[in-house]
């Protein structure tokens, strides 16, 4: 029997021998005599609602926040190039042309899309333009259009609803506390590069 179990053993030992590529190291803790693997394992937050209405309000939030952030993004590399742009060009005049060329740009590029926006999700690209860039929307277009642009795009966002001096404070408000944990959710899916 014994004779039997050193064979089975050393029949093991070397079957796993052959089997094994590569030594896998990873950091380890012993702990009483039990080791412990360590690992770097991702934040998740768990949500909890107080009620159905409560989860569907979030879901309703994360579709127009998964459909606007884009937008943010793509706002954020503009003003990033922009800002390029404008440093390469010594001449106020010369800027002041190269603005209102990029703001025409811009107008044709995006303006059929934004349309098609609804006014919530117009106030939460606000408020995401503002997390990405750190600027809000009102001061964007004042020091790239001038007072006078700023202050009649935000009389017409009063107008529909909303503010282009929002600011985004998933600290303090509850919207942007469950914004900031839909984008976080959708950059671990992968989503968002």
């Amino acid at each position: 029997m014994r004779l039997l179990l050193v064979i089975a053993l050393l029949s093991v030992f070397s079957f796993t021998s052959y089997t094994q590529d590569k030594l896998l190291i990873a950091p380890f803790t012993i702990v009483n005599g039990d080791t412990f693997f360590i690992s770097d394992v991702p934040e998740v937050k768990v949500l909890a609602f107080k009620n159905k209405e409560e989860h569907k309000k979030y879901n309703i939030l994360k579709r127009r926040v998964l459909k606007v952030y884009p937008f943010a993004i793509s706002a954020k590399e503009k003003l990033m190039n922009i800002e390029v742009g404008l440093d390469s060009i010594p001449k106020r005049r010369h800027k002041k042309r190269y603005t209102k060329e990029v703001a025409k740009w811009v107008k044709e590029e995006y303006a059929d899309r934004l349309k098609n926006l609804t006014m919530s999700e117009g106030k939460i690209l606000v408020k995401l333009i503002y997390r990405e860039t750190n600027t809000t929307s009102y001061e964007i277009v004042k020091s790239y259009r001038g007072r006078f642009n700023a202050f009649f795009w935000q009389t017409m966002a009063k107008f529909w609803d909303n503010n282009l001096k929002t600011e985004y404070d998933p600290v303090n408000n509850r919207e942007d506390m469950l914004i900031e944990h839909i984008l976080i959710q959708a950059k671990l899916e992968g989503r968002f590069e």
